[in-house]
C-alpha cells in the first residue's frame, strides 16, 4: 500500500484516554509558544498559531511523487520570463506598471543569472486515502513565503508530543519530518554562491519593518542560518547600504539577500524618497532570492497553463500536469475564452451564470485577502464583486472552485477536548532541487494562517 490509511491514526488517537488527550494538547501549545509559532495581528499583538494534534504521515512513494509533480510545475513557472519577453499576449496577462518594470529591467537576462528561488505551491493534496494522486493546484507563491520556520517546528513539536502514538500505530516504520524548508533555503544560498563564485560571509533577510503584522519567522531563520555557519541578519531593505561598492547591513558585508518583500514594496519605498541603491546592485548581480523573475508568479499565470492557445510553449509532461491538476483560471476582463470543457464563451456572462462553481481572487494579493467564493454569496453580491473586478485598479482572476479536503482532529475547548473538522490545504516548498511540505487548516473555506487558521505537521514514514 502506497499510503497510510486514515483509520490507522484515528484508531491510535481514539485509544488515548480523555485526560491523556488534554495533556498532550496542552503540551503542543506550550512547545509551540516556546519555539516561536505565533502570528502578529493588526494591532501587533501576538497570537499562538494552533498546531493540529494529528499530523499528516506520508509514505516514501508519496514524497517521491510530489517531488516530481512540483518540479514539473516549478519548471513551467521558470519559463514565464522568456514568454513574457516574446509574446505580447503574455505581457497583457502578466502586466507590470512602469515602476515594477524598471526593477525587472535590472535582471534583463534571466539565462545569464541564477534563477534563485525558495517558493511554495499551494494545493488541495491530502494523503490518507487511495485517491491521493487526485489533487488540484491552487496558486503559486514564490516570494516571501510563510512557513519556512513553522513547518519544521510543527514537525518537531508533534514528534515530541505524539511520537510514541505514531510508532505504535505504524510499527516497523521510521518516522521523520518531511524535508526541512530551512534546508532548502540554505541549499539555495550555497548553490547561488557557487554559481556566482562568491564567498558566503553574510546573508541579509530583508523585510519591511513598517508592517507590524503577519508571521514572525525571520528572526528564527537568522538564528538557524547562523547556527549552520552562515551569518545572517534581519534588516529592512532601506537599511542596506553600499560601502566601497559592496552591499552592507551595518558592518556586515552582504553576499546574498533573501526577501520577504514583494517588488511593489521596493517601488513604494523609493517613491517615498528612500533610494534602494544597495538592493538594486544585488539584483543586477543576481544575488536576490527569490529573484525578480519570480514576480511572474501572479495568479493569472494559471491562465497560461489552462488556455490551449499557450500550450505550444510547454512540454507534453507539463501539459498533462496542467490538464490533470491546475485549476481553470482566467484574468477577469471583457474577452472570449475557452471554458474547462474547451467551449468558446464570453467570459463576463460566463462568470455571472456560473457563480456557484467559481471563485474571484485579487491577482496579486496574498493571505486570502479579497477572495470571494461564489457559493457563499448571493447573486447580487457576486455581480457587485464582478463589477469591482472589471472596474477597479486591482486586477482579479476567476478560478474554478477547488474541492478542499477536510481533516478531523482533537482540539481543546472550554477546559476539555472535542473533535473538530476543518478545511485543509497543502503547501509544497521548493527550491532549485527539492521540496518540503506544510499543511494548514481553517474553519473558513479560505484556508490561511492570516485568516485565523492553524498548522498541520507533515511527517514521513520510511
Amino acid at each position: 500500500m502506497d499510503f497510510i490509511p486514515r483509520r490507522l491514526l484515528d484508531q491510535a488517537f481514539q485509544r488515548l484516554r480523555r485526560s491523556e488527550l488534554i495533556d498532550r494538547l496542552h503540551a503542543v501549545r506550550a512547545l509551540a509558544a516556546v519555539r516561536g509559532v505565533r502570528y502578529l495581528d493588526d494591532r501587533g499583538r501576538s497570537r499562538l498559531i494552533e498546531i493540529a494534534l494529528k499530523p499528516w504521515v506520508l509514505t516514501s512513494a508519496q514524497v517521491v511523487h510530489f517531488h516530481r509533480a512540483m518540479s514539473t510545475l516549478a519548471e513551467a513557472l521558470r519559463r514565464l520570463p522568456a514568454l513574457y519577453a516574446r509574446d505580447p499576449a503574455v505581457r497583457q496577462l502578466l502586466r507590470f506598471d512602469a515602476g515594477r518594470a524598471s526593477w525587472l529591467a535590472l535582471a534583463r537576462h534571466p539565462r545569464s543569472r541564477p534563477m534563485a528561488v525558495v517558493g511554495r505551491l499551494d494545493s488541495t493534496a491530502s494523503y490518507d486515502h487511495a485517491r491521493w494522486r487526485d489533487f488540484q493546484m491552487l496558486e503559486p507563491n514564490t516570494v516571501g513565503v510563510g512557513g519556512v520556520h513553522y513547518a519544521p517546528v510543527s514537525c518537531g513539536v508533534l514528534l515530541d508530543v505524539v511520537g510514541d502514538v505514531l510508532r505504535q500505530a505504524l510499527p516497523g516504520r521510521r518516522i521523520t519530518p518531511t524535508p526541512d524548508p530551512r534546508h532548502l533555503l540554505l541549499d539555495e544560498l550555497r548553490l547561488v554562491r557557487r554559481r556566482l563564485g562568491r564567498p558566503l560571509r553574510g546573508v541579509a533577510l530583508v523585510e519591511n519593518t513598517e508592517y507590524a503584522t503577519g508571521t514572525d519567522e525571520f528572526v528564527h531563520l537568522a538564528r538557524y542560518l547562523t547556527a549552520q555557519g552562515v551569518r545572517a541578519v534581519v534588516v529592512d531593505p532601506r537599511g542596506l547600504h553600499l560601502r566601497r561598492g559592496q552591499v552592507h547591513a551595518g558592518a556586515l558585508a552582504i553576499d546574498l539577500v533573501y526577501r520577504d518583500c514583494e517588488l511593489q514594496e521596493f517601488v513604494d519605498m523609493e517613491a517615498g524618497g528612500r533610494p534602494l541603491a544597495a538592493l538594486r546592485q544585488a539584483v543586477r548581480e543576481g544575488r536576490l532570492i527569490s529573484g525578480l523573475h519570480w514576480e511572474f508568479d501572479q495568479k493569472a499565470a494559471w491562465e497560461l497553463f489552462t488556455d490551449p492557445r499557450y500550450s505550444r510553449y510547454f512540454t507534453s509532461t507539463q501539459r498533462r500536469f496542467f490538464r490533470d491538476h491546475v485549476l481553470w483560471t482566467r484574468l477577469v476582463r471583457q474577452a472570449s475564452t475557452r471554458d474547462r470543457q474547451g467551449r468558446l464563451v464570453d467570459l463576463v456572462p460566463y462568470i455571472r451564470r456560473h457563480r456557484a462553481r467559481l471563485v474571484l481572487k485579487p491577482n496579486m494579493l496574498y493571505g486570502g485577502q479579497g477572495v470571494v467564493l461564489g457559493c457563499r454569496v448571493s447573486q447580487r453580491i457576486w455581480e457587485q464583486q464582478l463589477g469591482q473586478a472589471l472596474r477597479g485598479r486591482q486586477r482579479y482572476v476567476v478560478q474554478e472552485l477547488a474541492c478542499v479536503a477536510a481533516e478531523t482532529f482533537p482540539s481543546l475547548a472550554d477546559g476539555g477536548v472535542k473533535t473538530v473538522r476543518r478545511a485543509s490545504v497543502s503547501g509544497f516548498f521548493f527550491n532549485s532541487a527539492g521540496i518540503g511540505l506544510i499543511g494548514r487548516f481553517s474553519a473558513s473555506p479560505v484556508v490561511n494562517v492570516s485568516q485565523g487558521g492553524g498548522l498541520i505537521a507533515a511527517l514521513w514514514a520510511h
